[in-house]
């Protein structure tokens, strides 16, 4: 203690005080608004987001529409009100000390939303021109009047997205580059279930149980989302929101048809009784699929594909049955609900070694998830069968064998299968709460558990050589700070720390500021870290004798490689997640209500690369050859012993990407809108990669336009008519992925959309063309390429070794009671 303390002791006391007083102060000079906010119809809007214009408080409406924001700074000021499906208002309030003021608010419906709610930016609602990220939400009103009995239509102009059409239903989805076709950088998100099969690492994608009838939303991020979802964000996140019973109550029925034999027939019925709620939604679905054959290239090392019974080719007659329902209780402010869904698939699904023909694949759910205000909690089981589904290709290898010429289809199938069972337990728990000390920093924090158990019938994982079936475990905890430092500077820090039991603990971290100079308006910057982890047929893959004298072997610790002397050639450590570390910087604006502008650049840093299954061993090259070997110091071989050439994954080298992406939408009325995307990548450098070994080459692979663009219209309320138009744009792009290696052309695409409502019937009857109108370009003397034109019912490809995607027509007839 220094000799000025023990002096003037009682300048600290008075210190002490002071700061001990200022929170009885403030209290002193500050109040409370206590209110409620409806809609049109005088009905309670919950969930709708008040914040006090030029300040750090916010909060957000109970089950009945009321909120109370306590610790307001005294004096005039105004609230914005803002959710989903409404138009934003501004309300003015006066604040006297030590009282309270009393409000209410009444929102107006809104048929465009410009500046609406988003959840998967941040782990919880905030208006779209704040979120730190690039966010594009599809709602109802979009959703409702889309003709055909998919979602994945909407997705063509969410901003930043490579949407690849690969059939009359089916899509593949990625963003900022390297995509395949057995893509895993996107996570997929639905009711806040990791929706992923566990047995291959895919998203569950098109096996979804949700029918379309029954989304009330779809978020799509695109950028690194590691820091609040962990393994599998690397590139984003695509969330599908089912509807609530009591928000969407009545009975829908919806039945479509259209062009290659298209059927479509979906029904949902919900209803509240007291504090229950209840909703059941199902579809059935049909049509033939465009049918193609491998091409026959130098790259094709697969074998023409047929299917069982079939010298001509696949079958590509495909149908999917779907089901999903749930029960709510909701008690004040706090609501928990168990939900369960089902889907049944047949058809075609492209992989880097060839195509499977889906055969009864199913995929089931069950959930149960606790909302309040501050806390959440959900556990969950879904599960995925393969049924008897196989690989055309070795069926077609087979088939054709002399040797197995006396066998029957059905024996040949099941030589062909890939049978698997994946099974997802997991749950999560997440809090929020502000710290009002810390300059009222809110903070959203939560856990997870996931245990995966996955079986191959003992045929083609790592089962077969233990006899037990896979179990995996993984564990994260995140949190999320938002930091108002000045009422215009927020300061945003975010964190995972993910434990998986295959490869060393992940963190992944997320800083960045946002900088809000007037209403409405904001600019980001943000570092971010994320990460994709190894799948199962990485780390677990075990065939012996996939091929005569061929092995393919997963590497989850370790691979030598010798040759004929002995001498080590080329060590390959085990499989570890792939990294991406991106700075962006970002702009976004609603400009008079009218507006709404969202602009983001990007630079990437990509490394460790996982490889896809390449050829590191071949002992059958004389004087070169080579030998694989496993961490116990053993040869890879066959179950008899004999070598083999050994196929494996590993990681390797570096890349930077560069780009943008850009969307704008414009309100010119109430009935006409106006909305546009561009979005550019750049491979910018490689390093750390042989250029003579495929497999790296095709593991740094871009995969992606270099220009892609959407330009848009939709036209509402014009008396019972609405509709909307879709241009869209996609230069052409080298692609490199297994055995499908060859040119996407140039194309661009004409989409119409026509509806009628008719009120008296509570209908209303729409009309889809997709393709209407088109165009493709190719550079001259590419191999296989298709025919340069513009036309209707001009046929383009998407993917190599996919169909060419022409012209899809649907009419569809919609009933709601509501």
């Amino acid at each position: 203690m220094n000799g000025s303390t023990r002096r003037h002791p009682w300048r600290a006391l008075l210190a002490a005080a002071c700061i001990a007083a200022m929170p009885a102060l403030a209290a002193a000079q500050s109040g409370t608004v206590r209110g409620t906010v409806a809609g049109p119809d005088g009905d309670a809007i919950r969930a709708a987001q008040v914040t006090v214009i030029g300040t750090r408080y916010g909060t957000a409406t109970n089950a009945l529409g009321q909120f109370t924001l306590t610790g307001i700074p005294a004096g005039p000021r105004q609230l914005r009100v803002s959710r989903a499906g409404f138009l934003a208002k501004t309300h003015d309030v006066t604040v006297a000390a030590g009282e309270e003021a009393l409000v209410a608010v009444r929102l107006e419906s809104s048929p465009v939303e410009l500046d609406g709610l988003v959840v998967s930016a941040s782990r919880r609602a905030e208006r779209r021109s704040e979120a730190p990220v690039t966010v594009t939400r599809v709602g109802p009103e979009v959703l409702d009047n889309l003709a055909g009995g998919s979602f994945v239509g909407a997705l063509k102009q969410a901003n930043g997205l490579d949407f690849v059409q690969v059939g009359v239903s089916s899509v593949g989805i990625n963003a900022r580059g390297f995509n395949s076709s057995f893509n895993n950088r996107m996570l997929m998100l639905e009711d806040g279930r990791i929706a992923v099969l566990p047995e291959n690492g895919l998203p569950v994608g098109a096996f979804t149980p949700i029918p379309k009838i029954d989304l009330a939303g779809i978020e799509v991020v695109v950028g690194p989302g590691s820091a609040l979802y962990g393994a599998d964000a690397s590139n984003g996140v695509l969330t599908l929101q089912s509807k609530d019973p009591r928000e969407y109550p009545g009975t829908q029925v919806e039945v479509t048809g259209g062009s290659r034999e298209y059927t479509d027939v979906q029904m949902r019925h919900a209803g509240v009784r007291g504090s229950f709620g209840y909703k059941l939604a199902g579809e059935y679905n049909q049509f033939n699929d465009w049918s193609n054959r491998i091409r026959a290239t130098a790259a094709a090392t697969s074998p023409m594909e047929m299917s069982v019974g079939d010298s001509t080719g696949l079958n590509w007659e495909s149908d999917v049955a779907r089901a999903y329902g749930a029960a709510v209780y909701y008690r004040g402010d706090a609501q928990f609900e168990l939900s369960g869904g089902w889907s049944r698939t047949n058809g075609v699904g492209q992989t880097n070694v060839g195509r499977n023909q889906l055969v009864d694949w199913t995929y089931q759910t069950q959930q149960f998830k606790a909302t309040f205000p501050r806390f959440y909690f959900t556990a969950y089981h879904t599960e995925s069968d393969a049924g008897k589904s196989y690989a055309a290709n070795r069926y077609t290898t087979f088939r054709a064998a002399p040797a197995l010429a006396s066998r029957s289809d059905e024996e040949i199938r099941q030589m062909s299968d890939w049978p698997s069972n994946g099974q997802l337990f997991a749950a999560e728990f997440q809090n929020n709460f502000r710290v009002r000390p810390l300059l009222n920093t809110s903070v959203v924090w939560g856990a997870q558990l996931r245990h995966d158990v996955v079986s191959s019938e003992r045929q083609w994982l790592t089962d077969r050589l233990t006899g037990e079936d896979l179990t995996i475990g993984q564990r994260g905890v995140y949190a999320q700070t938002e930091t108002p430092l000045l009422p215009q500077l927020k300061l945003m820090l975010a964190g995972r720390y993910d434990d998986h039991e295959n490869y060393d603990p992940q963190f992944s971290p997320k800083a960045g500021l946002v900088f809000t100079p007037v209403e409405g308006h904001s600019v980001r910057a943000f570092f971010n870290r994320a990460f994709k982890s190894p799948s199962t047929l990485q780390t677990n893959f075990y065939i012996p004798n996939f091929a005569p004298n061929i092995g393919v072997f997963g590497n989850r610790d370790g691979v030598t490689v010798r040759n004929a002397a002995g001498a080590v050639v080329r060590e390959y450590a085990p499989m570890e997640p792939e990294e991406n570390r991106t700075w962006e910087v970002g702009y976004k604006a609603l400009i008079n209500g009218r507006l709404f502008v969202d602009v983001a650049g990007y630079y990437s840093r990509y490394r460790n690369f996982m490889s896809p299954l390449t050829v590191i061993a071949n002992p059958f090259t004389g004087a070169t050859a080579t030998t694989a070997f496993g961490p116990n110091g053993n040869p890879l071989t066959d179950e008899a012993g004999k070598p083999q050439v050994v196929l494996t994954y590993f990681n390797l080298g570096e890349a930077t990407v560069r780009g943008a992406d850009l969307s704008a939408n414009y309100v010119l009325s109430r009935k006409v809108d106006f909305t546009g995307t561009l979005s550019l990548v750049e491979l910018d450098g490689l390093t750390g990669i042989n250029t003579n070994v495929p497999g790296e080459v095709e593991a740094t692979a871009l995969n992606s336009p270099v220009t892609k663009w959407t330009l848009g219209s939709r036209v509402r309320d014009l008396g019972n008519w609405q509709g909307g138009i879709t241009a869209r744009y996609v230069n052409g792009y080298q692609f490199n992925s297994g055995i499908n290696k060859g040119r996407i052309p140039t194309f661009s695409t004409l989409d119409l959309n026509v509806g009628y409502r008719v009120p008296r019937f509570r209908s209303a009857i729409n009309l889809g063309i997709n393709n209407l109108f088109g165009c493709t370009s190719d550079n001259p003397g590419t191999a296989g390429a298709d025919e340069s034109g513009c036309g209707f019912d001009q046929r383009h490809i998407e993917m190599v070794n996919m169909p060419e995607i022409g012209t899809m027509v649907f009419v569809g007839l919609r009933f709601d009671t509501k």
